[in-house]
């Protein structure tokens, strides 16, 4: 231990980030090991290595790193992993979730060797956002050999960190020279410890070695030539010379493990005393962990290459042998990344047939990946367990045309039932996730009873889940119900969660609300418990719909808090977008402009696609909010564009309704009496009310209101009164409808009406509120545009639009008297003196452009 150093990193440690930077054989790992004992910091290790070469194997790797202050992260990288490579932005994404799971984290993280993840510049760029997002509760001290894109400047700019340590730091001084000759006992001559110093210019890997094998100065000068490279190599030799030939053989064969244990080195023959005399005679054979081994990264370096020297054979050899170990061991991961090195395509399918599937599902997609580029197309595209997998690697990419084909010619390659099924099952899965008709794909095999039921349950759930989005309910309702009863007892909790999340996602369609939230619950118990956090935060997605249908807005907002949470925690964007819209919406009912404010910067900061799915929440609760300041034309292009055949038959009738209502608030009387007739032809499609149904009436009397058809207004209101009592905040808005009604007929007043608002505030429904709010009263002056007839409010435009008398009658068909006639009403109706003042008024009030 030099205290040197030490005392040098405690000051570095001092800031949130600590930074290492040196060439190879510096000490790096030494000097941060020396400097945890001394300083007594508990901190988290994570020794990346050559194997951490890709993003996702680094993030599996820190995963696993993490285990011990956020498990919740490991336990959910499987389902993580299929889907952040089809993230647009995979990066920000994976930052994210690491966040989220460390977000009630304080403690140090020691990265070592971060150079190894260097190449997938991806990996640098997460690493850095995530320290820069928790460097207010956490610390990092990161080692490599350079700053690998790190944003060193800016670190050191913002305080964040001290001057990097570096290789004038860590380089050996003639005390620390000196006192490592005496530690190891050499009896090496000072003078010579001094003139070895100098000649390698204090570099410590290479001074240690030639100390310990007593090294002469000019031996060492003459065959290095100068060079660093030239004198490790000379030194390594040295060392390699001075074993046995079963102590050459055996490091040889260790050499391809980035760490072995006692299990590895007993299969290849090593005995107890054995592994302590290598470790004697070979320095830098390290013990990593207690049992665990691992050679210094120089070393190892000189080892392969001593490998590859013996012969392509002997080295393909090694690698096979070596993965044969891993994979007895039940190791398979690990084993097809070294088949794959050797590129042994008879042991990868082997592996592919016996276990993808399973290795999929634990997340190893990205050895799997490795293993698949290195079999021959031919032997990929002739196994139908290889191409499947194959698929499954593409869907989770967001290739799904590729993947379809591959999935398509997999199933016609398969031969074996089990195999398959499950090839129809994943297939199934993401022609269901791609909104395309999977029932006559799945039917043959959910009527298969010779499919074992561990089989033919999640078969039978997601055929359930066909049939629902087909509008095929009691054939969903039917199918899910035997799903449940053929589930084994002794499924996995996975495979029960999924099965419950489907019957809760059928059951809503009914709709039975009971079900559909015991199942739901059912789901995400399974799924919070066993850190399933997409599956968790789907099942919530349905806890917030049967909240929404109670009526409950507070309900709904803790269900979408926990749905975003599980999301996050999932990396699943998809699932946070659909949260943080169905937010937007709440809130927008609600009333709440801080909210909305705060949602408006979390979405553009997600720089999600605007899709016409994402459309259905958040474009009519946008039309809701351009409304309450009266703009009521824009919120009708705006809600117009949001009716499509992706909405539900009742939520289509409901933005219909809405967007009737802003046109006719507007003085678009044509585009409000289409909308009014489409809203009512859905609404006799729906056999069942519902609370959209009913919302849906209550938004059809106000457009019946604002153009005087009060007879109508009077009927709908009653049939919306006869079915809201269940529904708090339909209640009150139907109650404020009648008493707008009552204003009308001359029975209310204005002071009625706010009570009848502050009814439908109070039931947290405020913003519709303020939409009742922002019609100009009958009491107030201008008030009279409600009672305007749709021939009126067409002439107050043509007068707006600067029209005389004469345009106006040779436009419309009617005489000069009629229209003069009619702009007397206008007068009369605006309490204004004359068309001048008309025409003011309603531009003004944005009833009518000019």
């Amino acid at each position: 231990m030099r205290s040197r150093i030490t005392e040098r990193l405690d000051r570095a440690a001092r800031f949130p980030v600590t930074l290492i930077v040196a060439p190879a054989g510096f000490g790096k790992t030494v000097a941060l090991r020396d400097y945890l004992d001394a300083s007594g910091v508990a901190a988290i290790r994570f020794n990346v290595r050559r194997e951490d070469a890709t993003l996702l194997s680094f993030v599996r790797s820190l995963s696993e790193a993490l285990e011990p202050v956020a498990p919740s992260a490991l336990a959910a990288y499987p389902a993580m992993q299929q889907r952040v490579l089809a993230s647009e932005e995979p990066v920000r994404a994976l930052s994210d979730w690491f966040v989220e799971h460390l977000k009630q984290a304080s403690f140090t993280i020691a990265v070592d060797d971060l150079h190894f993840a260097a190449g997938d510049p991806a990996s640098i760029a997460m690493i850095a956002d995530l320290i820069e997002r928790t460097t207010d509760r956490i610390r990092w001290i990161v080692s490599a050999r350079s700053d690998v894109g790190l944003p060193v400047g800016t670190w050191m700019a913002y305080g964040r960190m001290d001057m990097p340590i570096g290789e004038e730091d860590l380089r050996f001084t003639t005390s620390e020279a000196l006192a490592a000759a005496d530690e190891m006992h050499t009896g090496v001559d000072p003078a010579e410890v001094e003139a070895l110093r100098q000649l390698t210019e204090g570099w410590p890997v290479a001074l240690t070695i030639a100390v310990r094998t007593r090294t002469h100065v000019q031996d060492l000068r003459t065959a290095s030539s100068g060079t660093r490279e030239m004198v490790y190599r000379y030194l390594a030799e040295q060392v390699f010379a001075g074993l046995t030939l079963a102590q050459r053989a055996f490091i040889l064969a260790t050499s391809v493990f980035s760490t072995f244990d006692t299990g590895i080195a007993e299969a290849l023959g090593a005995t107890p005393e054995f592994l302590s005399e290598i470790r004697r005679s070979v320095a830098f054979l390290t013990e990593a962990a207690p049992g665990q081994y691992k050679y210094h990264d120089l070393f190892r370096d000189f080892l392969e290459t001593e490998l590859r020297r013996s012969g392509e054979r002997e080295w393909t050899r090694a690698i096979c042998d070596a993965a044969a170990i891993l994979e007895r061991r039940g190791e398979d991961a690990a084993a097809l990344l070294l088949y794959a090195k050797a590129r042994a395509g008879e042991a990868i399918v082997s592996i592919v047939d016996r276990a993808a599937f399973d290795l999929f599902e634990r997340g190893e997609g990205d050895a799997l990946a490795a293993a698949l580029a290195t079999l021959p197309e031919p032997m990929r595209r002739t196994n139908p367990a290889a191409l499947g997998l194959s698929a499954m690697l593409e869907a989770s990419r967001g290739h799904f045309d590729v993947a379809e084909r591959d999935f398509k010619e997999a199933i016609s390659l398969a031969r074996d039932r089990d195999l398959r099924a499950q090839l129809v099952l994943r297939y199934a899965i993401e022609t269901v996730r791609h909104d395309r008709d999977s029932t006559k794909l799945l039917e043959p095999y959910a009527a298969d009873t010779s499919i074992p039921p561990s089989e033919q349950a999640p078969l039978l759930g997601t055929l359930a889940t066909a049939y629902a989005r087909a509008g095929r309910i009691d054939e969903a309702v039917q199918t899910v119900q035997r799903a449940l009863d053929v589930l084994p007892a002794a499924a996995n909790d996975r495979d029960r969660a999924r099965l419950y999340h489907q019957a809760a996602y059928v059951y809503q369609y009914v709709p039975d609300w009971e079900q559909t939230e015991r199942y739901a619950t059912l789901a995400v118990e399974i799924a919070r418990e066993r850190n399933l956090d997409e599956l968790a935060a789907r099942a919530y997605s349905i806890l917030y719909a049967v909240r929404y249908e109670a009526d409950d807005p507070l309900g709904s907002l803790e269900m979408l808090d926990r749905l975003i949470e599980s999301a996050r925690k999932g990396a699943s964007g998809q699932a946070r977008v659909f949260g943080l819209m169905a937010e937007y919406e709440v809130q927008a009912e609600r009333g709440d402009e801080a909210a909305l404010e705060t949602l408006e910067r979390t979405l553009e900061e997600t720089r999600a696609p605007f899709t016409p799915a994402r459309a259905e929440a958040l474009v009519p609760a946008m039309a809701m909010r351009t409304a309450w300041t009266g703009e009521f034309r824009r919120a009708y292009e705006l809600c117009a564009t949001a009716i499509g055949e992706q909405l539900t038959v009742e939520r289509r009738a409901l933005v219909t309704s809405q967007a009737a209502f802003y046109a006719i608030a507007a003085g678009l009387s044509g585009e409000a009496n289409e909308a009014y007739h489409n809203a009512v032809s859905l609404l006799e499609r729906i056999p069942k009310k519902t609370l959209r149904t009913t919302l849906t009436q209550v938004f059809l009397a106000l457009v019946d209101l604002v153009r005087a058809h009060h007879s109508s207004a009077h009927r709908l209101l009653s049939e919306a009164e006869s079915h809201a009592a269940r529904w708090p905040r339909v209640r009150a808005f139907a109650n404020a409808g009648r008493t707008l009604y009552r204003v009308h007929l001359g029975q209310a007043d204005a002071a009625a009406m706010e009570q009848a608002l502050e009814r439908m505030r109070s039931a947290q429904f405020g913003g519709a509120a303020r939409l009742i709010a922002a019609l100009p009263s009958p009491e107030a002056k201008g008030g009279g545009y409600m009672q305007l007839t749709p021939s009126e409010r067409e002439i107050l435009q043509f007068l707006a639009s600067g029209a005389s008398t004469k345009d106006i009658a040779n436009r419309t068909g009617r005489s000069a008297h009629t229209v003069d006639t009619h702009i007397r009403a206008i007068c009369r109706k605006l309490q204004c003196s004359g068309r001048r003042e008309a025409v003011a008024l309603a531009v003004g009030a944005g009833w009518v452009h000019g």
